[in-house]
């Protein structure tokens, strides 16, 4: 790595102190994009006139657009050219932006959407590895680079326990920017419009760029040539086409009846396609893209497996909004402010996965730990959900459920690098990201959405049967709606069928708390289960090469 000047990236005239404030402040516009579709549904969908599947899947092809750009990680990390390479990725993030404010198409919407998640992972791995470098000078790109791997088990053994110390501390930084991020976006679309949170991302883009051309001398490449092969972005289009495939098969096989549909069927034809060509493309290939003996790896596959684990469960986190937008009628304004207690949970969790890593307690008691919580937070769901909740309640199960996140998701990471050889860890960036942030949420809230519909619908039917004029409260409920209707000028025809919709919707609402109850005391086996797994399961390490 070439040697820069001792201010790098600042001129020599900025105080440190304000430089890492200006570094830690550019994560604001970075981070922004990501609660743009998660808590402002209902605003898009009435802004655009769409159906909560399009936000949905919109944010997942975000999701898509930061996993690709993960192979690129070391070689990117290699140019240190920070002032250049904020200043194009907040242009084109600026343009993205105000066409995403402007447009009414699904699919540019999704198409800014995926090169913004591209750009978002450039420019907040660029920007924390230059703030790790100025504020504490460590070069962290050395623990990236290949060949600069431990000699022995002891450096190994050390690695690992710096990873399950520093890797917590690092996830709770940006998931606790992110939940701010998710509550400022929350609030600007109630108080405004959706589209504002568009024009704020606009506004602190300028702001940032400015700050950048002030504060930021100009660096020259630090090699001869980019050292990325444009060619490779065949690779990555094709993998962006795959998994765009099985998300969409994954978001709207409930509103299309699956299979039945032909958009499905294409989807799934294609995403079987692309995947064989990628991976054609990957092993014929001298320069690759990503590599595949990547999963040749124990502990990379059996990260895989509790990554996917981990999100299909924490899926269950719908049952505290559903409960609260059935049973209490709260807003989105309302439940992300309600959910802005998980970075309680996220700083319990990554505080004792750190003090418990430190003292090198086994990984297999830590994952136990992490879904015990996630357990815990549906026995309590389980013994809350009734028709008279509380709302101060419903922080508890928030934050058990952040802990025990927060314990699986920092571990499994520092869990499945566990002596492994540096040139691996740009792939496996790509597949944690694919897996936490695509397929295991996907996954999860295909199962728990599916299946609260139909137990829905199975409540539903048999709460109905009871419901007649031959049943005392219901028959009492309804002369009475029927009458306070005819009181207010109704006349008889429509006080009744109102009265009829009254029934009804008493009867959903039920049905749907019953649902939640019977799915939480499933998630609570599905846990109990993962726990006796994760417990058995042997743990070998991997043997080094002499």
């Amino acid at each position: 790595m070439p040697s820069y000047p001792k201010n790098y990236p600042f001129y020599n005239w900025v105080p440190k102190p304000v430089g890492i404030i200006i570094m830690l402040l550019l994560f604001i516009p970075i981070l922004t994009v990501g609660g743009v579709y998660s808590v402002n549904s209902t605003e898009m969908m009435s802004g655009l006139g769409i159906i909560s599947e399009h936000i949905q899947f919109t944010n997942f092809v975000t999701s898509i657009g930061m996993a690709a750009f993960a192979p690129f990680l070391y070689r990117l990390m290699r140019i240190r050219r920070e002032k250049m390479m904020c200043l194009a990725g907040f242009s084109l993030m600026y343009v993205f932006s105000y066409i995403c404010a402007e447009t009414d198409s699904i699919f540019i919407l999704a198409l800014c959407s995926l090169l913004m998640g591209f750009l978002r992972m450039v420019l907040m791995m660029v920007n924390l590895f230059t703030l790790i470098k100025y504020a504490a000078g460590m070069e962290a790109t050395r623990n990236i680079t290949p060949g600069l791997e431990p000699d022995d088990d002891k450096g190994w053994n050390k690695l690992d326990i710096d990873r399950c110390v520093s890797q917590p501390g690092i996830y709770l930084f940006f998931m606790i920017l992110g939940q701010l991020g998710t509550s400022l976006t929350a609030w600007l679309a109630f108080e405004y419009e959706w589209q504002y949170v568009y024009y704020f991302m606009m506004g602190t883009v300028l702001l940032s760029i400015l700050v950048i051309f002030i504060t930021m001398p100009y660096h020259k490449f630090a090699t001869r040539r980019f050292p990325i092969n444009f060619r490779q972005f065949g690779n990555v289009a094709v993998f962006c086409i795959t998994l765009v495939c099985i998300t969409y098969v994954l978001v709207y096989g409930k509103v299309l009846d699956w299979y039945d549909d032909a958009s499905i069927r294409t989807a799934t034809l294609v995403a079987a396609v692309s995947a064989c060509i990628f991976f054609y493309m990957e092993k014929n290939r001298h320069s690759h893209y990503f590599l595949l003996d990547v999963f040749k790896l124990r502990t990379i596959r059996m990260g895989i497996l509790l990554y996917l684990l981990l999100m299909i469960f924490n899926s269950s986190a719908m049952f505290v909004n559903v409960f609260t937008g059935i049973g209490m009628k709260l807003d989105n304004y309302q439940n992300a402010t309600l959910g802005n207690w998980c970075m309680a949970g996220y700083a319990i969790g990554a505080i004792s996965s750190m003090i418990l890593g430190s003292k090198g307690v086994h990984f297999k008691y830590l994952f136990a730990a992490g879904f015990l919580f996630l357990g815990l937070s549906a026995v309590f769901m389980y013994f809350e959900v009734q028709s008279a909740g509380l709302y101060e309640r419903m922080k508890y199960p928030v934050i058990i459920r952040a802990t025990g996140m927060m314990f699986l998701y920092a571990l499994t990471a520092a869990y499945a690098t566990q002596r492994m050889p540096y040139k691996y860890l740009s792939t496996w960036i790509c597949v944690m990201l694919t897996v936490r942030m695509v397929l295991g949420p996907g996954i999860g809230g295909a199962l728990y959405s599916n299946i609260l519909q139909e137990r829905q619908q199975h409540y539903v039917t048999r709460y109905a049967q009871n419901v007649d004029m031959l049943h005392p409260e219901a028959s009492a409920s309804f002369i009475q709606t029927v009458q306070g209707m005819q009181y207010q000028g109704k006349s008889k025809e429509d006080a009744i069928n109102m009265a009829a919709m009254s029934t009804k919707g008493r009867i959903q609402v039920q049905a749907t708390l019953s649902a939640v109850k019977e799915m939480a005391g499933w998630t609570i086996y599905g846990c109990l289960i993962c726990m006796i797994f994760v417990l058995i399961i042997p743990y070998p390490k991997r043997k080094l090469v002499t």
